[in-house]
């Protein structure tokens, strides 16, 4: 009987003399490598985080009769999580995770990896004055279960896990436990992310990633009012719109139909916001690729404008153990599934994995646990309006990582 494991996301210059030579030489090399890791590790994230996007995106997820909806997620929670559970893994479970994540073909040894892994962590959780970025891991661990030192040392290292002795043989209360430690991570943004836990649970992993940003320039909510925002041809809904004239990176890119704009936040983050054309939101979505988001980078330009962009607060749930086997990982989901390097004691699979993400966009800025034509002078700039479905991506720009991306097709749906 597999026993089941529930994942849940949420240089100064010196002259040396010859004897330290050789040791300098050894530093700088160890030094090359560990910010070859680094790099890697990001743009694995940067893959993974287009290439599932672009997998929830697409019309064969969506169904070809549903309209497409608003999502957000982590990426970097998911995978981080799936990281830690790389260190337990074993045979076909491991190659399919290290593969799935882009974490496969690598210069960096898989030590290195994990160690660039750590060093994210650390990096991202700064504390900053005007930014937060709260990101964590916890194992959740049956009681009478014995896991392997190894296990439990690399995630400690690497990862900075906290372990917590769990009752599983109470189902209720483990959920319980669980819950409410989830939602005390992410400041109530997530109040129930299991709804039910398996009989035969003996472990629960969890990450959560918390994001609370100031904009660089505040829009003033006087200023916010009611706009029409175009959903598709047949529809437009009422929305609330912030407004705000300012200078930002604009780009009206010409291989993807869509106009780009960045909103810095204060300490180094910004949100980019990806408008596409009407009716071309899917073009846009299944043409993101990180050389995409390096051509907007390197081609937009400062322009004074005024900027319209809508409020919205969405929620998504996704089921990782239904979209994550589409993308290649399949057997840590099965009783195949092979994670000898956590426990001697059990066979175990991966019962559930689940992620919840929730974004809230407004005025001072954005959490993710318009104006007034009076107000225009006859000389007013030109306008930016943010008023038909569009793309988002969160980035830290000292790590270059994703933290946060979506899409808004209607501003007014949760």
């Amino acid at each position: 009987m597999k026993f089941l494991l529930i994942l849940l996301l949420l240089i100064p210059v010196i002259t040396a003399s010859d004897e330290h030579k050789s040791k300098e030489c050894h530093e700088d090399a160890e030094g090359g490598r560990k910010a070859q890791a680094l790099k890697e590790a990001v743009n694995g994230n940067t893959e993974f985080s287009f290439n599932f996007f672009k997998h929830l995106t697409s019309v064969s997820s969506q169904g070809k009769d549903s309209p497409p909806k608003n999502i957000v997620l982590s990426p970097f929670s998911i995978s981080s999580a799936f990281s830690m559970l790389l260190l337990g893994a074993q045979s076909k479970t491991h190659q399919e995770i290290l593969e799935g994540l882009s974490l496969n073909n690598k210069k960096s040894t898989e030590s290195e990896l994990h160690q660039a892994y750590s060093t994210l962590l650390r990096l991202l959780n700064e504390p900053k004055s005007s930014l937060k970025v709260d990101i964590g891991n916890a194992l959740f661990v049956e009681k009478t279960l014995a896991l392997l030192k190894s296990f439990e040392d690399d995630l400690k290292n690497f990862y900075h896990a906290e372990f917590m002795k769990t009752d599983f043989n109470d189902p209720n209360e483990a959920k319980k436990v669980v819950n409410e430690y989830v939602k005390n991570k992410t400041e109530g943004k997530i109040k129930e992310l299991i709804k039910e836990l398996p009989a035969n649970t003996k472990l629960v992993l969890v990450n959560y990633v918390l994001f609370k940003g100031e904009w660089q320039d505040t829009f003033n909510a006087a200023f916010t009012s009611t706009w029409k925002f175009e959903v598709d041809t047949n529809t437009k809904v009422d929305v609330s719109m912030m407004s705000r004239t300012g200078q930002y990176n604009i780009y009206r890119d010409t291989k993807l139909p869509c106009t780009v704009v960045e909103l810095p936040y204060k300490d180094n983050a910004s949100m980019i916001i990806a408008m596409a054309e009407p009716g071309k939101i899917y073009e846009v979505e299944q043409g993101l690729s990180a050389e995409t988001i390096q051509r907007w980078r390197t081609s937009w330009r400062k322009w004074t404008v005024i900027l319209f962009v809508p409020k919205f607060n969405i929620t998504s749930k996704i089921n990782l153990k239904d979209e994550l086997p589409k993308v290649g990982i399949k057997t840590p989901f099965t009783a195949e599934a092979n994670l000898s390097g956590i426990t001697r004691d059990f066979g175990l699979k991966v019962e559930s994995a689940v992620h919840q993400a929730v974004i809230n966009v407004e005025e001072k800025g954005t959490e993710a646990a318009a104006a007034t034509a009076e107000l225009i002078a006859v000389s007013a700039p030109p306008s930016l309006s943010i008023d038909m479905p569009f793309i988002f991506f969160m980035f830290e720009q000292t790590t270059n990582c994703i933290l946060f991306m979506g899409r808004v097709i209607n501003p007014t749906e949760q």
